[in-house]
């Protein structure tokens, strides 16, 4: 797995509230969610290739072959992505995160594609949010007939989600991976990041703070990853962590 690390802190790698209890989950996986195992999310590539791989002797160039080129440029789509974010008018979710209950919008469609974990809890609260209203309609039968009711309307509405179990700066950082590929570690976060990572399912997100532990442990900063890893004791992904910083003492 290839990937690229800035100078430390910084590391760029690209309600039924039981969906809340976190739970641990195994990180060494091949395949990725997004992309941190790429190789910069900022390249512009371009591939021009002409028949198969046997065309590409010294034989004579072969004319039946349709010319095709790959070209793709994911940083721009990253940055448009961001500036959604940024847009709560363009966003159909938003969290409502920690105790200061600060919110976090996000597209729920890109949310929903890029976790399962993620999917199933705003599905949740969109039926649950169909059902209020269907007993509101019960209550008052004089606009039942006006007001349309289930999930078709909960599409055209911003669902709220309450995010309890977060600080708010680690599940903005979550959110904007999930929607760009991209983040950076630090290692105030890590730990937040790497316990969210974990219950969303977001293997890539999940390996790479592993690797930044890693580097942190080597360079001696392993008792401060010790103090912002504490703050996620009640959830159960930090055992893995703690289990590697407290090695290391």
């Amino acid at each position: 797995m290839n990937c690229s690390y800035a100078t430390l802190p910084l590391m760029d790698a690209t309600g039924n509230d039981d969906l809340f209890e976190n739970k641990a989950f195994d990180c060494d996986y091949d395949d990725s969610s997004s992309g941190y195992e790429s190789t910069d999310i900022s390249d512009v590539e371009s591939v021009s290739s002409w028949g198969s791989r046997d065309s590409l002797d010294s034989r004579p160039y072969d004319t039946t072959h349709e010319e095709v080129m790959n070209f793709s440029s994911t940083h721009a789509l990253s940055e448009h992505l961001k500036l959604i974010l940024a847009m709560p008018e363009m966003c159909d979710v938003t969290f409502i995160v920690g105790p200061r209950e600060v919110p976090v919008h996000g597209v729920r469609a890109i949310m929903g594609t890029r976790s399962r974990i993620m999917y199933q809890l705003i599905l949740k609260h969109m039926s649950m949010e169909a059902a209020d209203q269907e007993n509101n309609l019960k209550k008052n039968k004089k606009s039942k007939k006006n007001v349309t009711v289930g999930i078709g309307r909960s599409l055209s509405q911003r669902l709220i989600i309450p995010v309890k179990k977060y600080d708010s700066e680690v599940f903005r950082m979550l959110v904007q991976f999930i929607h760009c590929g991209s983040v950076n570690i630090t290692e105030e976060t890590v730990a937040g990041l790497y316990c969210a990572a974990s219950q969303f399912e977001l293997r890539d997100l999940c390996n790479a703070c592993l690797d930044f532990v890693e580097r942190c442990i080597k360079v001696g900063r392993a008792e401060k990853l010790l103090f912002s890893t504490r703050c996620y004791s009640q959830h159960k992904a930090t055992k893995i962590l703690f289990d590697k910083l407290l090695r290391t003492g």
